[in-house]
């Protein structure tokens, strides 16, 4: 069977599959051959499982300032609602921002957010 991987994954109910670096790296550089400043000043703002394991967070927050970029915010639901999601732990970057309420964290939307007025 061709895809008895992503069957085998449904069935267990672990389909998490997460975009490869290389990938990201391939398809940013096709922009970044066709304009070197095409993220400069932009804001960056995307939906991701966990931004904690997204390799689009990791990749753009490495990149933050070789990129010239504004901004970026990644969201994903509150731990509450993922019932896969037993092991969730605040990141720094939460716990750090002065929104941050502990209260409040695990019923609404978790986010990472670099940049100015975060």
């Amino acid at each position: 069977m061709a895809n008895s991987n992503l069957t085998s994954a449904k069935n267990a109910k672990n389909d998490e599959f997460y975009t490869q670096w290389a990938d990201i790296q391939k398809e940013v550089n096709a922009y970044l051959d066709f304009d070197p400043d095409v993220f400069r000043g932009k804001v960056i703002l995307y939906p991701c499982d966990d931004p904690e394991w997204s390799n689009f967070t990791k990749f753009f927050a490495l990149h933050f300032h070789d990129f010239g970029l504004k901004k970026l915010v990644s969201t994903s639901f509150a731990a509450d609602s993922n019932k896969y999601n037993t092991n969730y732990q605040p990141t720094l970057f939460e716990t750090e921002s002065p929104k941050y309420d502990a209260k409040k964290n695990r019923k609404i939307r978790q986010g990472f957010c670099a940049g100015t007025d975060c």
